[in-house]
């Protein structure tokens, strides 16, 4: 090709490149990008998904408070009880009678002392002081005659003894005769009889009249303490005594705390409890509620009260349940190796194939 003729066709070749590109060729060489549609990204961005577990509202592990001998077991799994029903029981003789003694003393103490108490407490205070007069009394001519009459009668029978026994004195088993009992007790009478007469012939000691003095002040307080009426110190000592016998006894039972249904059963006749174990798990199963176990810290910011929730449950592929955010755990608790929140779900019209325990997952709406 000439010189002149490569001229011409390059030419021509840009003429026609020119008029291509005039007419939007361009674009097939250089597409412009189409937008990418947001609004489904945008959905999911509002959704907070997490799963949980099936709950009772009011649930409880029941347990006895003292160590003893289980003897009677008053339920099983599936009943329905009310609240205050004993479930369990241990023995407890021992401290049934101790609620009885302390209600009875409480009883004597509060309707005060008897008739026969009353007349028991005079009679000792007659009687002390008659021995105070008595002793504070000078001694008579009668009392001397009496005593010095009593002395003499005993020694003469102590010597008639001592003569009886000089007899068999010499005699190797004179332990065993009746003659040495007898001076044995003749001697004792004696010597009553001698300390008497000195007594009677000096009269009474300070110390004695002391102690006659003493005995009287006593007898007059307790005169004075059966006819007066319960004070309120002696209730109150007597109440207490019988709420803790009362508290001693009622902790050997396990009673319902709310009406519900007995979930699990730990617990046989004839076992040893362990205070704090668990022997009953009740449920009150007419309101269930779903409780979160996974939702993380880096979600819990966008969950608010009142959100609405769908919740899915494993036992129920295909369906759906509407709920909504009741509350908000204030703490984060470890679980499944990273921090999370507890959110619990009122999930409504609650199918009731779903029980107890059972898994659920929930998108909750942050909208």
């Amino acid at each position: 090709m000439s010189k002149r003729n490569l001229i011409i066709t390059i030419l021509g070749l840009a003429i026609v490149g020119g008029a291509f590109f005039a007419s939007g060729g361009g674009e097939l060489i250089n597409p412009k990008p189409t937008p990418t549609p947001v609004a489904a990204m945008g959905e999911l961005d509002y959704l907070v998904t997490a799963s949980g577990t099936l709950l009772p509202v009011q649930r409880a592990n029941l347990s006895f408070r003292m160590v003893g001998q289980v003897v009677q077991v008053n339920v099983k799994q599936n009943d329905v009880v009310k609240p205050g029903d004993v479930l369990a029981r241990l023995e407890a003789s021992e401290l049934e009678a101790a609620v009885a003694t302390a209600r009875a003393q409480l009883a004597q103490v509060k309707a005060g002392a008897s008739k026969e108490d009353i007349a028991v407490a005079q009679a000792n205070l007659a009687n002390a002081q008659a021995q105070l007069a008595k002793v504070r009394a000078p001694v008579s001519v009668e009392d001397v005659a009496m005593a010095r009459a009593t002395l003499e009668s005993a020694a003469a029978i102590l010597r008639d003894a001592q003569s009886q026994y000089d007899r068999v004195r010499n005699d190797p088993q004179v332990g065993m005769y009746p003659e040495s009992q007898k001076l044995h007790l003749a001697t004792q009478d004696y010597r009553i009889a001698e300390a008497r007469y000195k007594q009677v012939t000096k009269g009474a000691t300070a110390e004695d009249v002391r102690i006659a003095e003493s005995a009287v002040t006593v007898a007059q307080a307790n005169l004075a303490r059966v006819q007066a009426s319960a004070r309120g110190e002696e209730i109150a000592v007597a109440q207490a005594r019988l709420d803790q016998a009362l508290a001693a006894l009622n902790a050997t039972t396990v009673t319902a705390p709310f009406a519900g249904t007995v979930a699990s059963v730990n617990v046989r006749v004839g076992e040893t409890a362990t205070p704090g174990a668990p022997v009953f798990t009740l449920g009150d199963l007419s309101a269930l509620r779903l409780e979160t176990d996974d939702l993380s810290e880096t979600n819990i910011a966008r969950v608010k009260l009142g959100q609405s929730v769908d919740v899915a449950f494993d036992a129920l592929p295909g369906k759906k349940f509407a709920g909504k955010v009741l509350t908000i755990a204030p703490i984060a608790s470890a679980k499944q190796g990273g921090t999370n929140y507890t959110v619990t779900i009122d999930v409504l019209n609650l199918d009731p194939a779903l029980r107890w325990g059972m898994t659920g997952h929930v998108e909750i709406n942050t909208r």
